[in-house]
Parts: C-alpha cells; structure tokens; sequence
C-alpha cells in the first residue's frame, strides 16, 4: 500500500498529466490553425502575384504590387519553412496522446491504490513521465495558457479529493 505521500503524488500526477495532454492538445490546435492561415494567405499572394505578371492591365501607378506580391510570397513561404509549424502540430498531437495515456494510468493506480505492485507502478509512471517531459521542452512555456488548462481539469475534478 502506498503511503499518504505516495498517494499524494499519484493524485497530483493525475492532474497535471491531464494539464499537460490539454496544453499540447491546445499548441497543436494552434500551430495547426497558423499553418492553415500561412498557407491561405500564401496561395493568395502568389495567386496575386501572378496575375499581375501576366497582365498588361495594371495601372502605371500601382505597378509596385508586383514585386510587392512576390515579396509577400516568398516572405510567408520562408517563414513557413523556418517555423515549420506542421512538425509542431504534429509534435504536440503526439504528446497530448503521450500525457492523455500517462493521466489513465494515474488514474487507474488511483482507482486500484490497495494493489501489491502499486509502488512499482507508479515508480514506472514517474519514469515514463520524466522522458515525455523531455520531449515536451522543445516547447513554449505559455504560462497563461497553462494556468488554464490547470483550473479546467481543477474544476472538473472538483468532485472527488485527493
């Protein structure tokens, strides 16, 4: 039987698993978002761009949208490439699933603490949630948005104590 600390432990692991799965959930929705509006304004400035090479109809007097256009592409396209928000998204998808899996297990040692092996399990647990913490430190530390995430797994949780 784990001891009251230990019990402690497993039940604030729970929590900030579930934190954390919600924050990567939230950057991966985010990252996917900004790589959709990159990648509309991209075709839109290119799609501009090219109409304006291949006409003759442009005022004299706004003849500096072409390179304008160009510049706008190439600019989004790099910044694009540099950013590489796709991989991000990708990332923080994969370790949301990572955090969500480590919260069930939190929560099945929750439910079954009396276990022989419940130690083992959550020295296990601790183990598999040191290496996703590493893999999560390529990323932001948005406060604001951790802050939220915690007062909404707080609040559903509310019911049962710790």
């Amino acid at each position: 039987m784990p001891t009251e600390l230990q019990q402690k432990s497993v039940w604030e692991g729970w929590l900030s698993s579930e934190i954390r799965a919600n924050y990567f959930a939230d950057l991966s929705h985010r990252y996917q978002s900004r790589q959709r509006l990159v990648t509309w304004l991209t075709l839109a400035f290119s799609s501009g761009a090219f109409v304006t090479l291949v006409t003759d109809r442009l005022p004299a007097n706004v003849a500096w949208i072409k390179p304008v256009l160009a510049f706008l592409t190439a600019a989004l396209s790099l910044w694009s490439l540099v950013e590489q928000n796709q991989k991000n998204a990708t990332d923080c998808a994969d370790l949301h699933f990572r955090w969500n899996k480590i919260a069930g297990q939190y929560e099945s040692l929750w439910d079954h603490m009396d276990a022989d092996d419940a130690e083992m399990q959550l020295q296990a647990i601790r183990e598999l949630s040191a290496e996703v913490s590493k893999a999560a430190s390529a990323f932001p530390n948005e406060t604001k948005l951790l802050r939220h995430w915690q007062e909404h797994v707080v609040r559903h949780h509310a019911g049962v104590t710790a």
